[in-house]
């Protein structure tokens, strides 16, 4: 039987900025989509460096890479986890979904007449409007029947599918060349999807976890561990992205996205005469205004939209799109 064709999204971002939420949220919205966690990958307790007088889970330098590479090699072959790998990430508490039912519904929707026949998504997935995923957040994924995990399962009595979608969510996952990061993760990921929060939001919403799941058996972060590791630490890993190397408040830097294919959500405002950031047509001027803190639901909507949207950039001829 042929192998399917896997194609892998990347969701990352500063810690507690939803990305498991939306990775969580994509899988129940989309068909044949399955989750890897970068938190899956982290090196035993004895291996990880400190910082501070801290253990830093949230550096580079606490993940294997190359079995994290190896991981998604094998995604991209067979469609599937390496049968090893069992994630741990499962047993993290899940907090109250942000998205209220009526937004994942909206996005379920879109999907659904995506997906139907004579639409782009039924090319991609074929006979997914016959086999449509569960309600989101309310019912198991028929490709993972078990749902207290992320991991796929085989569908039961279906062909192996043209196209399946891997999730990969982690606090880092993206670096500019000739970073090993990007030679080894980076560069095997097909769609790019980064979420910001704000220092606050961050502190506020980490502060408000009960811990999480480890090799060893749990970690609760120390007091003071969030402000002199975790957040120094994405900002240092990310000043890249910024304009000017500005991470809290400042703006990313369009330039460097567009290189890197990197997706960003921006609220794009149309304006008639000058000022604005960009201009499209004769007395039309764009500006571009970024948040920080987007409200959930906005953010899942636009990691639909852009979702289908590169799906069919990357899986579709481009005279089949819009027939």
């Amino acid at each position: 039987m042929a192998q399917p064709r896997t194609v892998i999204i990347g969701i990352s971002g500063c810690s507690s900025s939803g990305k498991t939420t939306l990775a969580r949220l994509l899988r129940d919205i989309f068909p044949e989509t399955f989750i890897l966690h970068e938190d899956d990958f982290y090196k035993p307790e004895s291996e990880l460096p400190h910082k501070d007088g801290f253990l830093d889970w949230d550096c580079l330098e606490a993940i294997s890479i190359p079995d994290l590479e190896a991981a998604l090699r094998h995604i991209r072959e067979t469609g599937s986890v390496p049968p090893t790998l069992l994630s741990i990430q499962d047993l993290n508490s899940v907090g109250p979904c942000p998205a209220t039912p009526s937004q994942i519904a909206d996005c379920a929707a879109r999907v659904r007449a995506w997906l139907s026949p004579g639409q782009p998504g039924s090319l991609i997935f074929p006979g997914a409007a016959s086999h449509p995923p569960s309600e989101p957040a309310t019912g198991p994924n028929p490709n993972n029947p078990n749902p207290n995990s992320d991991q796929p399962q085989p569908p039961a009595k279906r062909p192996a599918p043209p196209t399946r979608l891997c999730i990969l969510e982690g606090f880092l996952l993206y670096a500019p060349r000739p970073h090993p990061l990007a030679e080894h993760v980076t560069s095997l990921l097909d769609i790019k999807l980064f979420l910001r929060a704000s220092r606050e939001a961050a502190l506020r919403r980490r502060a408000a976890r009960d811990g999480y799941v480890t090799l060893e058996g749990f970690w609760k972060d120390p007091p003071g561990y969030v402000e002199r590791v975790v957040w120094p630490n994405y900002v240092d890993a990310h000043r890249w992205l910024f304009e000017g190397g500005v991470v809290e408040g400042g703006r990313v830097d369009a330039a460097v996205l567009a290189r890197e294919g990197i997706r960003v959500v921006d609220r794009v405002v149309r304006r008639s005469g000058e000022g604005g950031r960009e201009k499209e047509g004769e007395g039309e001027v764009v500006e571009v205004e970024q948040e920080e803190d987007v409200e959930f639901g906005k953010v899942l909507e636009w990691a639909v939209r852009v979702v289908m949207e590169e799906l069919e950039r990357i899986c579709l001829p481009r005279n089949e799109v819009g027939k």
